[in-house]
């Protein structure tokens, strides 16, 4: 029971964030749960690390033969630390979004796979469309004031039984 509490203390005093360190006391207590009831080592049956990792402090994270303090992530051999995140194999900061092998700002989104597209930009095969005001139709961009007739952009509806998205 000294060692839970003591883990717990090391939790709360740590430079992480209150979401890390309620995950830190919620696996300390599930540890303690568990060795209670007799299902051996609990880090290992909590997830910790298989043969060949580094034995390293409770809640520190083994990445590359290494040990990172607490908040850290291992991400395909890089470490991000507690206010980064994992994004494919590369760290992204804490308000980027993960667009495949790029990290976007929180003004834009992400547009295929690896482009950031502005905000109130539409994306359109892959690509931001240049206009603020265009639309996507049918893989090409269409500019502002045209429409987009049957996945085609148009400067005028063909006939008033063709079905037209303004732009």
């Amino acid at each position: 029971m000294n060692a839970l509490i003591d883990d717990i203390s090391r939790a709360i005093a740590s430079p992480v964030s209150r979401r890390q360190a309620f995950k830190m006391v919620s696996g300390a207590v599930g540890s303690a749960l568990l060795a209670s009831l007799g299902l051996g080592r609990a880090s290992r049956a909590l997830g910790a690390d298989g043969p060949g990792a580094p034995a390293c402090p409770r809640f520190w994270v083994p990445c590359n033969g290494k040990c990172y303090p607490p908040g850290s992530s291992c991400c395909a051999g890089t470490v991000c630390d507690s206010l980064h995140h994992c994004c494919t194999n590369h760290c992204c900061g804490d308000l980027q979004s993960c667009c495949g092998s790029t990290c976007c700002n929180p003004l834009s989104t992400c547009c295929g796979n690896s482009t950031c597209c502005p905000c109130g930009t539409a994306c359109c095969s892959g690509k931001c469309c240049s206009s603020p005001g265009a639309i996507c139709c049918g893989g090409a961009c269409c500019p502002e004031g045209y429409l987009c007739c049957a996945g085609k952009c148009v400067k005028s509806r063909p006939s008033s039984s063709t079905i037209c998205i303004p732009v």
